[in-house]
């Protein structure tokens, strides 16, 4: 008879895994990726230079949602945007960018659909970059 593997009981490690499935989730739902090579004109600098605009961003109305978001993932920040007039809600943001949204992208990555993409070709930047 085959030997059979012992369920995970660690309540922590399947906390984390539904967490980051969820997360991946809401992501792909109401996420953005922003994942460019721009050219900008740095202070003091005599012409504009390539710089890599990488960034991970959520926006919602529930501010609480927006909360856990950070929370979870423990690093970005959370920026409120009242509502214009033509508008009914305000809006909250949640945003990382750089190496915050490298560790973010490679907890999503597994679980992510819709964005997989965008979310791979940010953790092989700094693949190439680091190695």
């Amino acid at each position: 008879m085959g030997r059979k593997s012992e369920p995970v009981d660690d309540k922590k490690i399947r906390h984390g895994l539904i967490t980051d499935i969820y997360l991946a989730g809401l992501f792909d739902g109401e996420g953005c990726v922003t994942y460019k090579n721009v050219m900008k004109h740095r202070k003091g600098k005599p012409r504009a230079y390539p710089t890599w605009n990488i960034r991970l961003e959520i926006a919602m109305t529930c501010e609480k949602t927006i909360q856990y978001v950070l929370d979870n993932f423990k690093c970005g920040t959370i920026n409120f945007r009242p509502k214009y007039p033509h508008q009914t809600m305000d809006q909250y943001r949640w945003r990382c960018s750089h190496r915050d949204a490298l560790q973010c992208a490679k907890r999503m990555l597994p679980y992510s659909i819709t964005k997989k993409d965008k979310l791979e070709s940010i953790v092989k930047h700094y693949e190439i970059k680091d190695s």
